[in-house]
């Protein structure tokens, strides 16, 4: 049924409803790479006879799914298992603010396959591509470790575009690695090296030959020349 819009049942859903874009309090669109098979999640239930719901399933899959909707989506079906602790909140979940609401769910991960042991990996600090510095910002230092990996795997035969993209549904690894040394903060995106069919390393300092580079085809060149559009959001927030 659709609500008209101005109608009392409209506002009370758009004062009262949950979004279910981003991670929230009980739950919400999470999108963590690790929740996979086996997984277990805690999620804080607020109200009388709240329901459940799933969905959004990625075959694959970075940490940050930095370019949005990067990961690879998949249909899918999800067989799992509910109780309900009696009390859990109150015995597990202290409020970290001044309402019950200041809480958030608690996950055991599953196992994530292939696991890799070798890996290259970009740092950023939370200075910004104007020279700003932003003080302790860990989604400037994530991003900034985001855009040299980008600059730097575009050396070897990928746009930019490819790259961007390959970064939000590869099993790449993300960090805060440094939160607390003023005034910058510290992020490193970890890539594995495996998933390449060529040699990404720099060249060695022993004097042996570094990697070859191969010039691929560059199907997803854009015309914007990296000048992504940006969005706006009410408290005036731009993000790519």
């Amino acid at each position: 049924m659709q609500i008209q819009e101005g109608t009392a049942q409209w506002h009370r859903i758009a004062n009262e409803a949950a979004r279910t874009i981003p991670g929230r309090e009980n739950g919400g669109n999470c999108d963590i790479k690790n929740l996979s098979r086996g997984s277990k999640v805690y999620l804080p239930v607020f109200v009388e006879g709240a329901n459940l719901s799933t969905g959004d399933m990625h075959f694959s899959q970075g940490d940050g799914e930095i370019s949005f909707c990067g990961a690879i989506e998949m249909s899918g079906f999800l067989e799992l298992k509910c109780e309900i602790i009696r009390g859990g909140m109150k015995e597990y979940l202290t409020p970290v603010g001044p309402t019950p609401l200041h809480v958030n769910p608690i996950f055991e991960i599953g196992p994530v396959e292939p696991r890799f042991s070798e890996w290259l990996v970009f740092e950023g600090i939370s200075v910004d591509e104007s020279g700003k510095q932003h003080f302790l910002d860990a989604s400037v230092a994530y991003k900034r470790a985001v855009l040299n990996a980008i600059e730097y795997l575009s050396k070897f035969g990928y746009s930019k575009e490819q790259v961007y993209l390959l970064l939000s549904c590869c099993p790449c690894e993300g960090r805060i690695s440094g939160i607390v040394d003023s005034p910058n903060a510290v992020a490193t995106l970890a890539i594995p090296t495996a998933i390449f069919d060529q040699d990404i390393k720099p060249k060695h300092l022993s004097g042996r030959p570094g990697p070859k580079l191969r010039r691929l085809p560059d199907l997803l060149r854009c015309s914007n020349e990296g000048q992504l559009a940006v969005t706006q959001d009410q408290c005036g927030t731009r993000a790519p």
